[in-house]
């Protein structure tokens, strides 16, 4: 599994350089950010999948900033003299992200924000006796967040973010974002 992601993430980064154009596209108000995204959750070392939107805002002597949502899932396990225990989370929330201009380069986006999610998480244990207590998991979560985009063209970009947060949670994801 983990070869067949990585051979479609490289065909994926073949064919944005094949549609490379030197035009200007860093980041814009007014416009929708939104794509897909693949990363590793630090959280049980474990593979994560979800999507971004941003809608993107110019404040008046402040710069821009994009407003939106991600969406996350990802699940583990762990093994244990008695069991295993099973996790599964989806992460919905809401995220703000503050995008640094870069005079004379349009085509690097740098950002940082913050993300505000609920974590549905679920555990369930298999294995001998049926009273064994599964633990609480999943909750409200708060996160601090960086990333860049590289904009292949003015409405394709591969982005790059690393995020950390509350209930051990942080990630290191990679995505495409398609601005409209």
């Amino acid at each position: 599994m983990i070869r067949k992601i990585i051979t479609n993430a490289f065909l994926i980064a073949i064919i944005c350089f094949l549609f490379h154009s030197p035009l200007k596209a860093q980041y814009t108000s007014g416009k929708h950010y939104a794509g897909p995204s693949i990363g590793l959750s630090f959280l049980g070392s474990t593979f994560q999948f979800g999507g971004n939107y941003e809608y993107g805002i110019h404040i008046e002597n402040f710069g821009n900033i994009g407003i939106g949502g991600i969406l996350r899932y990802w699940g583990y396990s762990e093994n244990f003299k008695e069991g295993k225990l099973s996790y599964t989370n989806i992460l919905i929330g809401a995220q703000g992200n503050y995008h640094f201009e870069i005079p004379g380069n349009e085509q690097f986006d740098p950002y940082a924000g913050i993300v505000l999610a609920y974590d549905g998480g679920s555990v369930s244990y298999s294995g001998p006796g049926r009273n064994y207590p599964t633990p609480s998991h999943g909750g409200l979560w708060i996160g601090a967040q960086g990333g860049i985009r590289y904009w292949f063209n003015p409405n394709l970009a591969v982005a790059g973010r690393v995020s950390f947060g509350t209930l051990s949670y942080g990630a290191l994801e990679l995505g495409i974002d398609l601005k409209f």
